[in-house]
């Protein structure tokens, strides 16, 4: 009988293939031996092959290492129960219990020469195929590295931590003013010892595929961050930031929605399309880290440049989350992009008696888009969570939301993630 193969059963055929060839990928190094010979000092003659191994993913290099190849991917896989009011059910019929692939990426990642490189990432579900990632960028070219292609614009650390990383299984509610994967062309770099980062670049306006670009609709987006404090590798951190796209929105139209934090949720709140000649959105974040424990937020403010004979109006929406690790990590901060990583346990669950690591988690957060004439809607959320990172690939996340639409009812969100990374 044949079957048809998916994105989800190839990425995860890949990644047990890989683990169970691991054994065998490091003998064939140790039989080959490095490419420079302390004896000579030269590289020998198979430095054109390539010679993989398992780094937390399918890595390809070459010996003198001037080529590397990483083939990786993602499943989020969600279960989600609703038990709303009688007032939210009827207005929002599409809220439904049920399991979906939030996320079944397959990613590409290369780098040549420490000159230039290239990263891809496909996305599988939940039914089309779309571009997430598609960009070249070249670290020597000018002072700055510069990418070109689609990516993500530099706005909102929630944002900017990959999904592999996030704190809940959704980001906050701001996040809906964030633009997220856009084409464009970007400058970038950290300096002061990576105490300070920053970002600029222009991008089309599209709806974050790849494949529906605007008529018109252009972004022009700016980040910059500091953190004053970075000690004990990461242990203790305060970070500060700020961000600011400008928007020469599609049609002359702009429209915020949200749905409260869950992926299987309708829209809460909706400002459907407003006239503006402009948008500006400012984004202010903080962050520390204090060994277990971290705290982070973020406020975020939309103002619209109303159309001859339009009124300006303006929305805005704000967040702060708090965790904790049981077992005694921190979380992971990157100096060079101003945003959080993934927590690798310090005992992997099952090796050594080890239980991964055990993170508990609380956000409070809100988005507001009523103002003058505009009723978008109010929506706040409080969540908690409970996150098990059994080892470097692999988590299990518990989330809870309790969601009040303003002027409507409430709604308590129940819901679990198996999360397969490499």
């Amino acid at each position: 009988m044949k079957r048809k193969l998916t994105a989800a059963t190839a990425i995860a055929a890949i990644f047990m293939t890989c683990q169970i060839l691991q054994a065998d990928s490091h003998s064939q190094r140790q039989q080959h031996g490095p490419a420079n010979t302390p004896e000579s000092g030269q590289i020998d003659d198979r430095t054109g092959s390539l010679y993989w191994n398992w780094d937390r993913g399918l890595v390809f290099e070459n010996y003198d290492e001037t080529v590397s190849m990483r083939i990786g991917g993602r499943l989020h896989n969600d279960w989600t129960t609703f038990s709303p009011d009688s007032a939210i059910e009827q207005q929002f019929p599409g809220t439904r219990d049920g399991i979906a692939m939030r996320r079944a990426w397959l990613e590409f990642r290369g780098d040549f020469d420490d000159f230039m490189g290239v990263r891809i990432q496909l996305d599988f579900a939940p039914d089309d195929t779309s571009i997430r990632n598609f960009y070249i960028f070249f670290t020597d070219v000018l002072p700055a590295r510069l990418a070109v292609g689609q990516f993500k614009e530099p706005f909102s650390m929630d944002e900017l931590t990959s999904s592999n990383s996030t704190t809940f299984m959704e980001r906050a509610l701001p996040n809906a003013f964030a633009p997220s994967f856009n084409p464009g062309i970007m400058l970038s770099d950290s300096v002061a010892d990576q105490r300070v980062t920053w970002a600029a670049g222009i991008f089309r306006d599209t709806d974050g595929t790849g494949r529906n670009i605007a008529d018109n609709g252009y972004n022009a987006t700016g980040r910059i961050t500091y953190a004053p404090i970075y000690e004990n590798e990461g242990a203790n951190v305060l970070h500060l930031g700020a961000a600011y796209t400008y928007k020469d929105p599609e049609d002359g139209q702009f429209r915020v929605r949200q749905r409260p934090e869950a992926g299987r949720a309708d829209r809460f709140i909706d400002t459907a399309a407003v006239d503006a000649d402009s948008v500006g959105i400012l984004g202010l974040e903080a962050a520390m880290v204090n060994g277990p424990f971290s705290l982070q937020g973020e406020y975020m403010r939309a103002s619209l440049d109303g159309r001859a004979g339009q009124q300006d109006v303006d929305y805005d929406g704000w967040y702060v989350q708090g965790s904790y690790w049981l077992t005694g990590e921190h979380r992971n901060y990157s100096r060079s992009s101003g945003a959080f990583g993934y927590v690798n346990p310090e005992r992997n669950f099952g090796q050594n008696g080890g239980w991964g690591a055990w993170e508990l988690a609380a956000r409070y957060s809100e988005l507001d888009l009523n103002d003058g004439n505009i009723e978008g809607g109010k929506l706040e959320n409080i969540t908690a969570g409970i996150n098990w990172h059994l080892n470097p690939n692999t988590r299990v996340m518990w989330n809870y939301v309790n969601a009040d639409r303003k002027g409507i009812g409430k709604t308590d969100i129940y819901m679990m993630r198996l999360q397969l990374h490499f």
